[in-house]
């Protein structure tokens, strides 16, 4: 009976995910089963091997601003990397070393080694090794922008020698087409990104033999990209293929000695502008509704963009376009301390570490973009990255003050005090998370209740459920269930519709019939603000049976009993119309750790309609 409903679930992503997707897995799978990859790997080495050694070199464009402001938080970082000590996933230390070298197919935490004598396509995603992720986070090289800060203050050249040897040690050691760096595309091409970075700045440091080592690797490394980037835009169908499609946009744009950088820059930037496109909505949210994955794809135009200027080249305006309604996308959900709220899939990626500021803080991001769009930034200070890559702010902007994103089912409710946005959305694209009518709520930059965030991709099911569950968000649940039910690693069946009814600057209405095949109910949610208040009714309609209703609220703030119905959590006392219990919530602001926070969940069970009514008093 398992197993019978595990394939009606796999039968219904499929269909939610379409029979080109699903024909491309077919073939896909075919060809890995049939030595394909194998073929096109010995192609790869073939072409390497009967390329002319003197095209192995690079032209620096000067990509970097020599006189950048040069941050000094940065140094004890590069000290660390100097000792195989990483700095990962912005936001905490993870010790790759072994014998004062980076051991690079080992899991910084399990300690387990990855094969490093199977080709890529023949190692699987999830092995004995645990999460992948940590694997690859050293080599994305994050650590070439502590090494240039560190170098930039000190002028010690050991952090250059040192980040060279690491280079050189990394290819020695990853011989295409063997072990876990070669498995993903977008890893490779933000190693790539990482060591043109490097190049640029410290290319006196390396010997012409060594950096055409360090060519003869990156040029593989793109004929890897350019020969499986299908993958990506028909398979995976998100920031991967525009992590993808910009590698080799920039490969082609920085090694025109290649016989294929033509053809790497046309195929690089058709694919750009047809992955944008899909996956960036008309309002500028994401497709993956992801507030990090956002950002990464916002700096991936924003380096295009760079690029394209210091070659002199115009970019397509459907392409600079698409950016600019990023950024004011992302812009409107910005808080005091420049922090968005936790939403949606955070695997910590940070493809410009530059700034001291938090990894959560987005602003010198969308300064970054806003410079390079009209050469004004939306925030006083904050220019980190755009100082890095030499660019000037001709003064600060106005923040456009947008409040409802109807094609990606966000909205806002805020006044002097108080933000709070709902997710109201009938999924089209494949969603991540049981998320829907979630309300993240601040007060005077407080985050009062939050999303959970996501932790780790590799996890064991129950545990993962905390965060992408529909307890990890606040919003209803019914008797114990999801919104969705899983399918597969990533997937989801039966994906949420839900209609946004009315709305203005201090109310929403909208129904979720994420529960209606399920059990026949529909949760209808209204929000009114006010000016130090916020409250909300859930109704649940169309209940002909004895029902459990739960409404969660996630905190990471101190929460005081008053009395059976009402809490004080931080600077708020919540109350509602029901009962509650407090439980423990994992909350997780960066991947890969989480903190123990509180979940207070009112609980009513009714055989018919029920409405729970809600409110949030602030004080100061």
């Amino acid at each position: 009976m398992q197993k019978l409903q595990k394939l009606k679930a796999i039968y219904s992503y499929v269909k939610y995910m379409g029979m080109e997707w699903f024909l491309f897995r077919i073939r896909y799978e075919f060809r890995k089963r049939t030595g394909y990859f194998d073929r096109l790997n010995r192609e790869i080495l073939k072409t390497v091997a009967s390329t002319k050694k003197e095209l192995f070199f690079y032209h620096p464009i000067g990509l970097i601003n020599p006189a950048f402001q040069k941050e000094s938080t940065f140094i004890q970082k590069a000290d660390e990397a100097l000792e195989g000590k990483i700095f990962a996933f912005s936001h905490l230390f993870l010790d790759y070393s072994k014998e004062r070298q980076i051991a690079w197919h080992t899991n910084p935490i399990t300690k387990i080694k990855a094969s490093n004598r199977l080709s890529w396509n023949r190692l699987p995603d999830f092995g004995e090794y645990g999460d992948i992720k940590l694997i690859w986070e050293a080599s994305r090289f994050p650590h070439v922008f502590y090494f240039i800060h560190a170098y930039a203050i000190t002028q010690k050249r050991h952090y250059a020698k040192r980040l060279v040897m690491q280079i050189l040690h990394w290819i020695s050691n990853n011989s295409y087409p063997n072990g876990v760096h070669y498995k993903c595309g977008q890893e490779i091409g933000f190693r790539v990104f990482a060591w043109v970075i490097a190049m640029e700045y410290f290319g006196d440091f390396f010997f012409q033999k060594s950096k055409a080592f360090m060519i003869k690797n990156i040029y593989t490394s793109l004929l890897r990209i350019e020969a499986n980037i299908d993958y990506s835009a028909k398979s995976v169908k998100n920031n991967h293929s525009i992590s993808e499609s910009v590698g080799l946009w920039i490969g082609g744009m920085l090694f025109e000695q290649f016989k294929e950088s033509e053809r790497w820059r046309e195929k690089g930037m058709s694919s750009l502008l047809e992955e944008s496109t899909y996956q960036i909505y008309n309002d500028g949210s994401y497709i993956q509704h992801s507030f990090t994955y956002q950002r990464l794809v916002l700096d991936l135009l924003s380096l295009v963009s760079v690029i394209a200027k210091k070659k002199e080249v115009d970019l397509p305006m459907t392409l600079r376009t698409r950016h600019q309604k990023m950024m004011k996308f992302l812009s409107a959900f910005v808080q005091p301390n420049g922090w968005l709220p936790n939403y949606g899939s955070n695997d910590g990626v940070n493809l410009f570490p530059l700034s001291g500021d938090d990894y959560r803080d987005f602003r010198s991001s969308l300064n970054f973009a806003s410079i390079l769009n009209s050469g004004k930034q939306l925030f006083e200070g904050h220019t980190a990255i755009a100082d890095f890559f030499g660019l000037t702010s001709a003064g600060v902007m106005e923040i456009e003050t947008k409040r409802a994103f109807e094609d990606g089912g966000y909205y806002i409710l805020k006044n002097e005090n108080i933000f709070a946005f709902i997710r109201c959305h009938t999924y089209r694209h494949r969603p991540a998370q049981n998320d829907m009518f979630h309300l993240d709520v601040w007060y005077k930059g407080e985050n009062i209740f939050c999303d959970t965030g996501s932790f780790s991709y590799n996890t064991n099911k129950a545990f993962k459920e905390h965060f992408t569950g529909v307890k990890g968000h606040n919003t209803i649940g019914i008797n114990g269930a999801n919104q969705m039910e899983s399918a597969l690693n990533f997937g989801y069946t039966n994906w949420t519709q839900a209609l946004c009814s009315a709305f203005d600057e201090a109310h929403f209405l909208g129904e979720n019939y994420a529960y209606h095949k399920q059990f026949g109910i529909v949760h209808n949610r209204d929000i009114m603000l006010n000016k130090e208040q916020i409250v909300v009714n859930d109704r649940l309609s169309s209940i002909v049976k004895m029902t459990s209703v739960e409404q969660y609220w996630n905190t990471l703030h101190e929460v005081v009993e008053i009395d059976d119905r009402s809490v004080r959590v931080g600077r708020c006392v919540l109350s509602s119309t029901v009962a509650y219990r407090i439980e423990e919530s994992y909350i997780s602001d960066y991947y890969n750790s989480y903190k123990i926070g509180k979940r207070i969940v009112f609980v009513c069970e009714s055989e018919s309609d029920v409405v729970i009514t809600t409110t949030m008093e602030f004080e100061e």
